[in-house]
């Protein structure tokens, strides 16, 4: 278990599913310790999707859950005799209703088809969700060709149980389910890194520029294609290599067979100066926390250099074969992005942007004369439906300009607007290019006053004048409203100082505190009045702003190890379903309560025995001590039943008949009797 990691309340999970899915418990179990995530995973009866689905979005007294996942095996709706094209058609605009009024992430995970299913059908109905539920806040969908990635399918099917009980898939195949469940969350729950630094040499190709040659082999292709996909969500890929730039660049540029170019990267730090040293630059150069960074590197001693000197940042070492490298990276959890915003596509051209606006700061004799060379237009508007993905990233990453240093998600904002408060959003762009949305002001009419619930500022647009705009806005609305006061919470962090500073600029009014909050009282003319004043005289630039990672994460350098340690157990330790299955099976048995035997500890005294009691083991916990220990004292129910059945009949070829078993007592020793007689039928007597 990672402690760096404990999630400070439980996570909720609502699972809906056209087969019984139950079996995922124990697998959400097992991976919420390897998270140190408190999971509560809360299944509905399968086959109940869409009434799940229409059910929760009348329900708000219930806890908010932090993702909905719909499990769907498509063939399942085709043996019912339902139309998959307009079954699919209904579920899109069930799940795009239900992610618009909850607010919540919704995960759809389309899962295998049986063997002998329509594959046709299928793969045409999959399609067709797939580009329905495309670019939809907070819906994820994951294809059964990702789910199925890197698995062997023939591990998965469970037909016995399936007839038996609608348990469609065996142990390894719900591990590899219950793992694409929990990563999936992972990735809507846990901090994103902000910047990967890459190593060159036997990292993004073969060989050493300096030994005169280099290979870019396929597998090479393959992991420099999974960084440009990570530009185009929103990542910004460093270089940082012991090269001069200029081969370093010229390989880029020149090199027939690459894939990531120059205008993939967003700076280059090529010299003999430790990579730690190097990612402070780096960090220094692009104004963020270096916390916010992953490295990747083929050299351990470069690894554990950086673990050592920079701990902040997440290292990773990369396996020196070209094709295990690839598969590392495409098993690094942190870098799964289920949903891309446009502030989040064009990041890279914002940060060259940024480079050019430095250039004319450096060639302004006054702040003020840079300001007015930047022809700054600020746009205040409400917020839009598709923007509450960006709205609730601004809550989550902006930590030095956030008055009240709230965090919120989607969900939450859109329950708040539902409640009447209102939203209004930031857009900032001067004549080098838009910034996007940077501003956030949620607030309502409360005794007189406008009260502010949120008012923050992305720290790439502090110090010009923007914030001063922001309130001068709320001011004038307050004036049009016949509202006498602004007040505006200040929750001091240990990272908001230069909201604090702000206020004290604003000045006048005076402090009170509600619920526990300082709050600024401003009188709504002085605040329609405010004024960016800039300095008059050498140009300075702004304080070092370090935006924090996509999500709020643990701290620290124990939590920076944690998440190395985490990557590198799910990329190597448990990269497939049956690792993981043995990996629970570990932990179950090492971690199972031990009972006293029903009728003492009578150990197994046959072959079979001992096979049906090692299955037990695998199943139950406490785990049984004696062939006469009752399947049900330990926790045994009828789903459990059934899987030991589908045992059974794959281990042995014979069908045992479940309502045998369903009810009364059951022991080891029943049941191998039962298999014997089974296998070894009795002579009947002739009549």
């Amino acid at each position: 278990m990672n402690p760096a990691h404990r999630s400070p309340e439980p996570i909720r999970i609502r699972l809906a599913s056209t087969f019984t899915a139950t079996p995922l418990a124990d697998v959400l179990e097992f991976w919420g310790d390897e998270l140190g995530w408190e999971l509560e995973p809360a299944f509905a009866p399968y086959g109940q999707v869409f009434q799940e689905l229409l059910a929760t979005r009348d329900e708000p007294e219930c806890p908010r859950p932090a993702a909905r996942v719909l499990l769907l095996r498509l063939d399942d709706w085709l043996s019912e005799g339902t139309r998959l094209s307009d079954a699919v058609t209904d579920l899109a605009a069930a799940v795009r209703t239900t992610a618009a009024h909850s607010g919540d992430p919704v995960v759809v995970l389309l899962c295998p088809s049986p063997p002998g299913g329509a594959p046709e059908a299928v793969r045409a109905a999959e399609e067709l969700l797939v580009t329905a539920l495309r670019g939809v806040p907070r819906v994820q969908v994951v294809p059964s060709a990702q789910v199925l990635s890197g698995f062997p399918e023939s591990g998965w099917h469970a037909p016995y149980t399936d007839r038996l009980g609608a348990v469609p898939y065996t142990e390894s195949g719900f591990a590899a389910l219950g793992t694409a469940v929990a990563r999936a969350l992972h990735a809507w729950v846990a901090p994103r890194p902000k910047v990967i630094a890459v190593d060159c040499d036997n990292t993004l190709w073969d060989g050493e520029i300096a030994e005169g040659g280099i290979t870019v082999p396929p597998a090479r292709r393959e992991l420099q294609r999974m960084l440009v996909d990570q530009t185009r969500a929103g990542r910004l890929v460093c270089l940082c290599t012991r090269n001069d730039e200029a081969d370093v660049l010229g390989v880029l540029r020149d090199h027939p067979d690459m894939v990531l170019r120059p205008e993939h990267v967003i700076a280059v730090r090529a010299n003999w100066r430790p990579k730690s040293e190097n990612l402070r630059s780096l960090a220094a150069e692009l104004d963020l926390g270096l916390d916010t960074f992953l490295f990747l590197d083929d050299d351990p001693l470069q690894v554990a250099e950086v673990r050592a000197a920079a701990p902040e940042a997440t290292a990773l070492h990369l396996p020196a074969d070209a094709g295990a490298a690839a598969a590392f990276l495409g098993h690094c959890w942190p870098l799964d992005a289920p949903q891309v915003t446009a502030e989040d596509a064009r990041r890279t051209a914002s940060y060259r942007d940024n480079h050019r606006r430095e250039e004319v700061r450096r060639q302004s004799a006054t702040l003020a004369d840079f300001l007015d060379r930047l022809e700054l237009v600020v746009t205040v508007r409400p917020l839009a439906a598709p923007e509450l993905d960006r709205a609730a990233q601004l809550t989550q990453r902006t930590t030095q300009f956030n008055l009240s240093g709230v965090r919120r998600t989607a969900g939450e904002i859109a329950a708040l607007a539902d409640r009447g408060t209102e939203c209004l959003v930031v857009d900032v762009r001067d004549r080098f290019g838009t910034y996007g949305i940077v501003g956030l002001m949620l607030f309502g009419a409360r005794d007189g006053a406008l009260c502010v619930d949120t008012f923050l500022l992305s720290c790439r647009s502090t110090g010009r004048g923007v914030e001063h705009r922001m309130l001068a806005h709320l001011g004038r609305l307050a004036e049009e409203r016949g509202l006498a006061e602004i007040r505006l919470p200040y929750v001091p962090t240990a990272r908001n100082v230069p909201a604090a500073d702000f206020l004290e600029e604003a000045g006048g009014g005076w402090e009170a505190y509600e619920e526990g909050r300082r709050v600024r009282v401003l009188s709504a003319g002085r605040a329609a009045g405010a004024r960016h004043a800039p300095d008059r005289g050498a140009p300075q630039r702004d304080a070092p702003a370090r935006e924090a990672p996509d999500r709020p994460a643990p701290g620290g350098r124990a939590a920076r190890r944690d998440t190395a340690e985490l990557v590198h157990r799910t990329a190597e330790e448990l990269a497939t379903p049956d690792r993981v299955v043995a990996a629970m099976r570990a932990r179950r048995t090492d971690g199972g309560r031990q009972v006293v035997a029903r009728s003492g500890a009578v150990p197994p005294r046959t072959p079979l025995e001992t096979r049906v009691l090692r299955r037990w083991e695998e199943l139950l916990s406490p785990r049984p001590l004696s062939v006469h220990d009752d399947f049900f004292a330990l926790d045994g129910d009828s789903l459990k039943v059934v899987q030991f059945l589908g045992w059974v009949y794959e281990e042995f070829g014979v069908e045992l008949p479940v309502a045998t078993w369903s009810e009364g007592s059951l022991t080891a020793a029943d049941a191998a009797a039962a298999i014997e007689e089974a296998l070894h039928p009795a002579a009947v007597p002739a009549p």
